[in-house]
């Protein structure tokens, strides 16, 4: 399986080992090998937990605890790292690092550390020690910033010996909507308590048919209630599909329209996070007059991006 994959050597610097890029059943499959430490690269933020919980799943750790810790930066003489536990449960985690039974709890399993080189680089190997060597965790890093900034990113502790997994789109990749959708229905299965075998296939063309501008999020969340609507024991087919998406035909001129506005809409949010809020970077970044970006602003009433954003 392994041998499809695009492996590379990125900079000696950094000591990044390998990068993967190829079916997403692929890079899932192989990341959940083992316990090596990988970065998500070219995902959106909405997608990456939906990622490294197929990475959990279908691991041979998977009876152990998923969760995801969101890193921030320091404020006044702060002297441990700013993180959160931000899923299953959201909690304030000061003392991350003396909280035994806490630690305890989530020992063996897998762990999603959200933007953890905004932590000092003594605070990441500290945090690096404690999840990898005391709790024997597979640690799976997202970075919004790493694809643009993984040149200044070098010399963190981070990157040694970490494999980069690039996830593609859904876009014209129907095996990976057939692979997702298959694991959604099985996620969706256990949250509803049914048993349904599988999808129909012509149910499953539609799926590989449709341009899911929406990605990962979308499709689960498409699986998810069609699936609670879909008898117990019966195969999940068409009549359980949203109309918008049972009746699309890839020559929907309109449809198309509506994908790449939401193509761009997301373009924008990515790079106002990335630039934290910054409008002048925003601009330049995606080679556009800030007069442009203002309109297209305006345009998707993102006039209250700040807040939204959390900044």
């Amino acid at each position: 399986m392994l041998n499809t994959f695009e492996t590379s050597t990125l900079t000696a610097q950094n000591d990044v080992s390998a990068k993967f890029s190829g079916k997403l059943s692929e890079i899932i499959s192989a990341c959940a090998a083992d316990k090596h430490p990988v970065i998500l690269s070219n995902i959106p933020d909405e997608g990456n937990q939906l990622v490294a919980e197929a990475v959990h799943d279908l691991s041979a750790w998977a009876d152990r605890s998923f969760f995801v810790l969101s890193c921030h930066s320091q404020t006044g003489r702060q002297s441990k790292p700013g993180i959160t536990l931000s899923h299953p449960v959201h909690y304030e985690m000061p003392d991350l690092f003396s909280n035994a039974a806490l630690l305890e709890s989530l020992n063996g399993g897998t762990v999603l550390v959200n933007d953890p080189f905004l932590l000092p680089s003594q605070q990441q190997q500290q945090l690096l020690e404690l999840l990898t060597s005391t709790l024997d965790l597979k640690v799976i890093i997202n970075s919004k910033t790493f694809d643009r900034d993984q040149q200044s990113l070098e010399g963190s502790p981070l990157l040694k010996n970490v494999r980069v997994m690039k996830v593609p789109s859904l876009r014209n990749h129907s095996g990976d909507i057939r692979f997702a959708a298959n694991y959604f229905l099985s996620k969706s299965n256990l949250e509803w308590h049914k048993n349904i075998p599988g999808i129909t296939e012509d149910c499953l063309q539609q799926l590989m048919t449709y341009p899911w501008p929406g990605q990962l999020p979308q499709l689960r969340e498409t699986i998810r209630q069609a699936a609670f609507i879909s008898p117990a024991d019966q195969l999940l087919d068409l009549s359980a599909l949203p109309s918008q998406i049972r009746t699309f035909k890839a020559t929907d001129r309109d449809f198309l329209k509506e994908a790449v506005k939401q193509a761009e809409y997301e373009m924008i949010y990515k790079t106002l996070r990335e630039t934290n809020n910054n409008k002048r970077k925003t601009a330049e970044i995606l080679k556009i007059s800030r007069k442009t970006l203002y309109s297209k602003i305006n345009m998707y009433k993102m006039n209250n991006f700040s807040a939204a954003l959390g900044l």
